[in-house]
């Protein structure tokens, strides 16, 4: 049954991705201050309790959408989810520390990124260092997993997201 060892790749996915997310946490909080109760308590939001918001809200349904997962007041380090129903377009843009993508469903991901086109596939990873520009093409029914080490902070270079962004494909390269 396909549909089960692609929820089973999902799965294994997302284990990945909690590790990771404590290892870059680790990396960027190390601090000799003692943690509180609740930074010792392991954190589980399943599937059903995202807390879906539009980024596009007079769209409605072809809005793409994204749940923050963990958003560490300290360090800024912020986890979250992205989903787009409809392709999507997203503009050229920096963020002041890395962010880190990995395409869970939805097929390839394009970005763009200093002339160089990377084309990211189901469960692969992509991550752009602090302050380099890229921009992206995301399929329609897609989701990603995303690391933003500065926060839920982006640094648009032509303008923020807008319906002319909907539907959008990356273009036809030449080679």
């Amino acid at each position: 049954m396909k549909h089960s060892l692609d929820l089973k790749k999902l799965f294994t996915l997302g284990a990945m991705l909690i590790a990771l997310q404590g290892v870059t946490q680790g990396a960027i909080a190390a601090s000799s201050a003692e943690p509180t109760a609740s930074q010792l308590a392991p954190e589980l939001i399943n599937p059903g309790q995202f807390k879906w918001q539009k980024t596009l809200p007079e769209l409605g349904d072809k809005s793409p959408e994204y749940a923050i997962l963990h958003a560490d007041s300290k360090t800024g380090l912020t986890t979250l989810m992205f989903r787009t129903p409809v392709a999507v377009h997203i503009k050229p843009h920096t963020h002041d520390r890395a962010e880190t993508h990995v395409v869970l469903v939805g097929g390839t991901h394009v970005f763009e990124s200093n002339g160089v086109r990377y084309n990211i596939e189901n469960g692969g990873f992509f991550r752009a260092p602090g302050g380099v520009e890229h921009e992206a093409w995301l399929p329609a029914g897609s989701q990603t997993f995303n690391i933003l080490e500065s926060g839920w902070v982006v640094n648009w270079l032509h303008g923020g997201p807008s319906a002319e962004d909907i539907d959008q494909y990356p273009p036809q390269t030449t080679h």
